[in-house]
Protein backbone atom coordinates (compact mmCIF):
# COMPACT_ATOMS: atom_id res chain seq x y z
CA UNK A 1 0.00 0.00 0.00
CA UNK A 2 1.63 3.23 -1.05
CA UNK A 3 1.39 6.50 0.85
CA UNK A 4 -1.39 8.01 -1.28
CA UNK A 5 -3.54 4.88 -0.97
CA UNK A 6 -3.14 4.96 2.80
CA UNK A 7 -3.95 8.66 2.90
CA UNK A 8 -7.13 8.33 0.82
CA UNK A 9 -8.25 5.15 2.60
CA UNK A 10 -7.84 6.71 6.04
CA UNK A 11 -9.63 9.88 4.91
CA UNK A 12 -12.53 7.84 3.52
CA UNK A 13 -12.69 5.75 6.70
CA UNK A 14 -12.78 8.91 8.82
CA UNK A 15 -15.55 10.45 6.73
CA UNK A 16 -17.62 7.26 6.86
CA UNK A 17 -17.17 6.93 10.63
CA UNK A 18 -18.14 10.56 11.26
CA UNK A 19 -21.18 10.29 8.97
CA UNK A 20 -22.18 7.07 10.77
CA UNK A 21 -21.99 8.83 14.13
CA UNK A 22 -23.98 11.83 12.88
CA UNK A 23 -26.64 9.74 11.12
CA UNK A 24 -26.92 7.40 14.09
CA UNK A 25 -27.36 10.33 16.43
CA UNK A 26 -30.06 11.87 14.24
CA UNK A 27 -32.04 8.70 13.52
CA UNK A 28 -31.27 7.02 16.89
CA UNK A 29 -31.32 3.54 15.35
CA UNK A 30 -28.82 2.20 17.89
CA UNK A 31 -29.22 5.01 20.35
CA UNK A 32 -27.05 8.08 20.39
CA UNK A 33 -24.26 6.64 22.52
CA UNK A 34 -24.38 3.26 20.77
CA UNK A 35 -23.85 4.75 17.34
CA UNK A 36 -21.07 7.04 18.58
CA UNK A 37 -19.27 4.20 20.36
CA UNK A 38 -19.64 1.90 17.34
CA UNK A 39 -18.36 4.64 15.02
CA UNK A 40 -15.33 5.23 17.23
CA UNK A 41 -14.58 1.50 17.45
CA UNK A 42 -14.80 1.11 13.66
CA UNK A 43 -12.61 4.19 13.22
CA UNK A 44 -9.94 2.98 15.65
CA UNK A 45 -9.90 -0.65 14.49
CA UNK A 46 -10.09 0.27 10.80
CA UNK A 47 -7.38 2.91 11.17
CA UNK A 48 -5.17 0.47 13.04
CA UNK A 49 -5.64 -2.13 10.32
CA UNK A 50 -4.80 0.37 7.59
CA UNK A 51 -1.76 1.52 9.56
CA UNK A 52 -0.63 -2.09 10.04
CA UNK A 53 -0.74 -2.92 6.32
CA UNK A 54 0.80 0.42 5.34
CA UNK A 55 3.60 -0.11 7.88
CA UNK A 56 4.28 -3.63 6.61
CA UNK A 57 4.59 -2.34 3.07
CA UNK A 58 6.72 0.61 4.17
CA UNK A 59 9.14 -1.59 6.10
CA UNK A 60 9.47 -3.99 3.16
CA UNK A 61 10.61 -1.08 0.97
CA UNK A 62 13.54 -0.28 3.26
Amino acid sequence: MNDKTFEWSFTALSIIAVLWMIAGSIFTALGIFGSIILGLVVWIVGGGTLLYFWGKDYMSRI
